[in-house]
């Protein structure tokens, strides 16, 4: 199975979703940030687009989010 649709993949994606709302922004104020289309973040969250390490990583500073505090919620889901 593609990682894309492995349930940890999913709850890692709804964990950058949530940060993104309680850090009041909106997809266009972080794709702007990030210097990519609004698209490119809606495709991300809808689960359609691959992140990679890279790309999650500025996001999480976009975010203004530890990549590990998202890494580790994710460890308490499944450990």
């Amino acid at each position: 199975m593609k990682t894309i649709y492995q349930q940890r993949y999913q709850k890692l994606i709804d964990n950058l979703i949530t940060a993104r709302k309680q850090a009041n922004l909106t997809q266009s104020e972080i794709a702007q940030r990030l210097g990519k289309p609004q698209s490119y973040i809606a495709k991300i969250e809808g689960k359609d687009r691959k992140l990679d390490v890279l790309e999650f990583i500025e996001l999480c500073e976009v975010l203004q989010i530890e990549a590990s505090v998202l890494i580790k919620k994710l460890e308490k889901i499944y450990h």
